[in-house]
């Protein structure tokens, strides 16, 4: 009888730990800045955290089962249940964006990630999701759309096909041509050799150029009016992808003039980051899936335990302390999405450097073991404090890390290391050197690599690596950029040192 007594008291422990971890997975749900669905095997919804109620203006009641979608706009709730339906009966991740009713009547855009949850034998439990609101974001695209058609450069978007699908003001006043009588028609009616020479199709004039790595380099060509007028210019090209499209933007700059860029170079930078921020948003909340993902799953299994008439209560003990490291693993990664995402004015504080970037290497360790990259951190010990603001100090190591990550896609597994060194430069300085083994810069990419509009990737603006410079010259550093002497580049940047009392005015972000 005593040892019965003994496994009811142990198991009225167990039964606690659980709902203890059960509260904590709740309220940290209802902590976690996205907002947090999951679904039972029949597709219905059991579960949706504290934002997105607040979101939404509703009770959980309503959302359960097929409430939710109450709430999604009519002209895409067809498609968003397709996805839904589709992925859950496939059992595969799906990503979506759809418009959702804010609690004051307002449709938002929101970018839903769902993955499918399994037990630790691998049966389907359903679906977990997570949604940001990327309502800035779409309203950043269609900015940026503006800012091309306003921007007092000549702008060109060609596709695929080397046909003219946007043309801003700027360039029907240059070539004398108005919007109509440009759309469709062939680049190479304004510029003859934008595309290549006459031998080769567009097709595969935008492919090559994008791999083959000129795309952005300035080159001097000769453009022709519509009264017939033959004048030079300079064209920097660059690809941008949307969704299965691929289109080519040219920057022309007519040469017979100079032209003050420094106005738009704001508005560019701000789209830039914005973007950046977008695709950064997508791998969060997939880091964020995974240590919500094994709790569940955990504590499924812990139940199953718990209704059998034997209870082992050693696995049992396993399994919550699995679960505990997993919720501790969640809200790490929550604490790092609310430093990087929070809105407001610069903060300039007294800053552990090397605390800044190690939380950015945390950020990305999902897209590292993704793309097979090893991230190596080498700091100097007692390294003094720097001044400066944490989110653009953090965005411009992101930009390197990033960039190194690419520079690599080609090489062997055992070659994609990425080395970050943070060492006292000098009393007062204290310098960041990132290291790649991918293949190096070119002497023009050297001259030209912190120029806007200048890229060697497939896509992009090619803005990155120019706001950064920007930062950094904003706290009084210095970016640039080196070969290694046996393989690889290296990028460095300088900040001067200081604390709290020391703190000063930034100078003005170009």
């Amino acid at each position: 009888m005593q040892g019965a007594s003994i496994d009811v008291i142990e198991r009225k422990r167990v039964e606690e730990s659980l709902r203890e971890s059960e509260a904590r997975f709740r309220a940290m749900a209802d902590t976690a800045p996205v907002m947090i669905w999951m679904s039972d095997p029949a597709r219905l919804c059991t579960f949706f955290n504290k934002p997105w109620l607040d979101f939404t203006g509703r009770t959980l009641e309503q959302e359960m089962g097929n409430g939710w979608s109450e709430g999604v706009h009519p002209d895409d709730l067809g498609q968003c249940l397709d996805v839904y339906v589709t992925s859950f009966d496939a059992r595969k991740n799906f990503t979506m964006e759809y418009r959702l009713r804010r609690r004051d009547g307002e449709y938002c855009w929101i970018l839903d990630t769902g993955v499918p949850r399994l037990d630790d034998r691998g049966a389907f439990l359903g679906y977990i999701g997570s949604c940001i609101d990327i309502t800035d974001r779409r309203q950043a695209e269609e900015k940026f759309r503006r800012a091309l058609e306003f921007l007092p450069i000549a702008i060109l978007m060609v596709d695929q096909q080397g046909r003219i699908v946007l043309a801003n003001e700027k360039t029907e006043k240059l070539f004398g041509y108005r919007s109509d009588e440009l759309s469709g028609k062939p680049a190479t009616m304004l510029v003859s050799q934008l595309l290549g020479g006459s031998d080769s199709t567009p097709q595969a004039t935008l492919s090559s150029m994008a791999q083959s790595g000129v795309v952005g380099a300035p080159r001097d060509l000769f453009a022709r009016r519509k009264d017939g007028t033959e004048f030079l210019i300079e064209a920097g090209l660059n690809t941008l992808r949307f969704e299965d499209e691929v289109a080519l933007l040219a920057v022309i700059v007519d040469r017979s003039e100079r032209y003050e860029l420094y106005r738009n170079r704001q508005e560019l930078a701000h789209v830039t980051r914005v973007s950046t921020m977008g695709e950064l948003a997508a791998s969060l909340a997939h880091e964020l899936n995974q240590p919500l993902t094994a709790i569940q799953i955990n504590a499924q299994a812990a139940q199953r335990f718990m209704a059998t008439d034997s209870v082992d209560l050693a696995e049992v003990r396993e399994i919550l302390k699995d679960i505990v490291q997993d919720n501790d693993r969640a809200i790490q990664v929550i604490r790092r999405i609310r430093a990087l995402v929070k809105k407001g004015e610069r903060e300039i504080a007294s800053l552990d450097l090397a605390a800044v970037i190690r939380d950015v290497v945390l950020l990305l360790h999902s897209d590292a073991i993704l793309r097979g990259v090893c991230v190596s951190l080498d700091i100097d010990a007692n390294l003094p404090t720097v001044r400066g603001d944490k989110v653009q100090l953090q965005q411009v190591t992101l930009n390197l890390l990033l960039n190194a990550f690419d520079a690599m896609e080609s090489r062997p597994a055992s070659d994609r290391v990425v080395a970050v060194f943070i060492t006292l430069e000098s009393p007062g300085t204290v310098r960041v050197a990132v290291r790649d083994r991918g293949p190096g810069l070119s002497s023009s990419q050297l001259a030209m690599i912190f120029k806007p509009f200048f890229t060697s990737k497939r896509e992009g603006l090619g803005l990155g690596l120019s706001i950064s410079r920007s930062i950094i010259e904003m706290h009084g550093g210095r970016l640039w950029a080196e070969n290694n002497a046996d393989q690889g580049a290296t990028f460095y940047f300088t900040l001067p040192v200081g604390d709290a009392t020391q703190l000063g005015r930034l100078k003005p972000q170009p």
